[in-house]
């Protein structure tokens, strides 16, 4: 990409007065084109879809579900992603990068370091905030030595993939034709096996291991 070429880009973040200052910031560089903002993932994925940007700002804890959620459909549209956040949780972390993030950055980030982390994502360049560089150290020693396995019964796997789309126990009983308190046992289950404290976390965790591809 020749360095006089703006790059297009979306900002997606929930909280609109953060939104709208990065928006302003983007749009008094020359080197930036912003398409637009959203403040949810449904949002950005029809504003992705009609503007096609190259890169996409997005936080990772967003209204209707984790925003690493997005990132499929995102780079089935040929965007890369940035996550700007204030997470420096593992979980969100490698959740985000097992889902296809092309960067993490931190909101504490310099103006002229995010800039120059925009133009470097859009030029396909992987990006990491400092601070977290060290979590990806030590997933990677973890990898080497072994991760241990984590098994799901085909169930499970099913309740599992409801729960990263954001669906509540309500709407998986449906779906599945079973009782709420079979899924409530189902999700118990999937919890006490991914080591998670909550919904979320376990949805992490398990993009973490590759389960929700599987």
């Amino acid at each position: 990409m020749p360095e006089s070429s703006p790059v297009s880009v979306l900002v997606v973040d929930d909280h609109a007065l953060f939104r709208r200052g990065v928006v302003e910031l983007l749009r008094d560089e020359p080197r930036f084109h912003v398409v637009g903002e959203a403040g949810n993932i449904h949002q950005a994925l029809v504003m992705a879809r009609r503007y096609q940007p190259q890169v996409v700002l997005m936080d990772v804890h967003m209204p209707g579900g984790q925003g690493f959620m997005a990132l499929p459909p995102l780079k089935e549209m040929g965007c890369r992603v940035l996550m700007l956040t204030i997470s420096e949780r593992s979980e969100d972390l490698m959740a985000a990068l097992a889902a296809g993030a092309d960067g993490y950055l931190l909101k504490n980030t310099e103006p002229d370091e995010l800039a120059q982390a925009i133009r470097r994502v859009a030029q396909g360049q992987a990006i990491l905030a400092p601070e977290i560089t060290g979590q990806v150290v030590q997933a990677a020693v973890r990898a080497v030595h072994g991760e241990p396995q984590v098994s799901l019964s085909r169930r499970q796997r099913e309740v599992l993939a409801a729960l990263a789309r954001g669906a509540t126990t309500a709407e998986i009983a449906a779906a599945l034709v079973i009782s709420e308190s079979t899924v409530k046992t189902h999700v118990r289950h999937i919890l006490e096996k991914l080591e998670a404290g909550n919904r979320t976390e376990a949805v992490a965790r398990a993009a973490e291991l590759g389960l929700l591809s599987s």
